[in-house]
């Protein structure tokens, strides 16, 4: 057969304590939540590889604790041609809506969670040089379009990317990556150190970021039962104005999983430090300390098959933030637990 496809729909209900990640007034709900996992794939028989997917989460709060819902879909086509000898092009194209609570400290410039609505389409065409056995070099570059609801900002979004790997037993992988990114607002202005609008010259904002990974990916057993996924990544933002908007970001990244043929329990372990040199806390315009801010992420969840196509899910994650502004809004936690049922066919 050319063609293969599969298709997961999913149910379950949970519970969360903080929906609106507040650091003031925690309000949590109970919820349900409705998923879908499509994946349809063309067979390389001739050097052409095609792959559409559509990935989804729709949320449902019981109580209305400032928003009764979150959704997210994600929807991509990717196209890959094999040349000779070792040469692979590449073009993907991915849609992206997104109507949930997010820490936009990031992109906000000061510590900020809010409902964020909007969508993203992205064009990413690439080139991929097999270099004997092992190695391997691919060039990425993605352009990207968002369009956001207030408080955010439309803006446009490109830059390349390279990778390196290199393959070793066991499909075991070991990746370094370096991307530029440069992102033209639509609306907004550079703010000046104290996170002011300039009196004089106002100009729209223009971000300039690189991100760097170190990644290990590795099978650790024969049957492939055990797989970790270990990634260090470095960002750096920069603005073009008074530096408001700048900040370090160091991340460590853990996933552990096992996998049967009717279980599979994943965990995964998110460490980030973020760094700003400008943001001053407290006052302001007087104080010396700059802010930073400590996050982490814990996620473990178990899948099991109960007949045939069906499985059950349990999913436990807990978020946490700290700054060391003490009334900031960049302090927050929230647990999530979740269950349910998988439907493949």
């Amino acid at each position: 057969m050319l063609w293969d496809e599969q298709v997961t729909v999913s149910s379950g209900v949970g519970y969360k304590n903080n929906v609106l990640l507040s650091p003031y007034n925690q309000r949590g709900s109970a919820f349900n939540i409705d998923g879908i996992d499509l994946m349809v794939m063309r067979v390389p028989v001739d050097g052409w590889q095609i792959v559409g997917s559509l990935i989804g989460d729709d949320t449902r709060y019981w109580q209305n604790v400032g928003t009764d819902r979150e959704d997210t879909f994600i929807g991509s086509v990717q196209i890959q041609r094999m040349f000779s000898p070792g040469w692979q092009a590449g073009l993907e194209v991915r849609g992206l809506y997104e109507d949930e609570v997010l820490d936009i400290s990031l992109d906000q410039g000061s510590p900020t969670t809010v409902l964020v609505e909007g969508f993203a389409l992205t064009v990413q065409p690439s080139l991929r040089k097999e270099l004997g056995e092992s190695f391997w070099l691919k060039v990425e570059m993605p352009v990207s379009r968002w369009l956001l609801a207030a408080p955010m900002d439309d803006y446009w979004e490109f830059g390349p990317v390279a990778t390196a790997g290199y393959n070793f037993g066991r499909q075991s992988d070991v990746t370094l990556s370096y991307g530029a990114t440069f992102q033209p607002h639509d609306t907004w202005v550079a703010l000046d150190q104290f996170g002011r609008i300039p009196l004089e010259n106002p100009q729209l904002l223009n971000i300039f970021q690189q991100r760097t990974e170190l990644a290990w990916h590795q099978y650790w057993d024969a049957h492939r039962r055990w797989r970790s996924s270990t990634r260090a990544v470095l960002v750096w933002k920069e603005d073009n104005g008074s530096g408001y908007f700048n900040y370090f970001q160091y991340q460590l990244i853990e996933d552990l999983r096992w996998q049967t043929k009717d279980w599979k329990i994943q965990g995964s372990v998110q460490l980030a430090n973020e760094d700003y040199p400008v943001q001053k806390i407290g006052t302001k315009t007087h104080s010396s300390t700059t802010l930073s801010r400590a996050i982490w992420e814990v996620s473990l969840e178990a899948e099991h098959r109960l007949y045939r196509g069906v499985k059950g899910f349990a999913r436990l994650q807990y978020d946490r933030c700290l700054s060391n502004e003490a009334e900031s809004a960049g302090n927050y936690n929230a647990t999530t637990i979740s269950g349910g049922l998988r439907y493949e066919f």
